[in-house]
């Protein structure tokens, strides 16, 4: 299909063959979305 999904050796890997290293945050709403750069300016957690 494409995706890489079905080949597990590649499924953690960049487009240039290095190993990708996943980001850990805390698994609330504002953590992920601050990770992401969606948090809006001034507002409070």
């Amino acid at each position: 299909t494409g995706h890489g999904l079905k080949d597990p050796q590649w499924a953690l890997r960049n487009a240039d063959g290095t190993e990708a290293r996943p980001t850990v945050v805390d698994a609330t709403t504002s953590e992920v979305a601050s990770v992401l750069g969606l948090a809006r300016a001034g507002a409070t957690a």
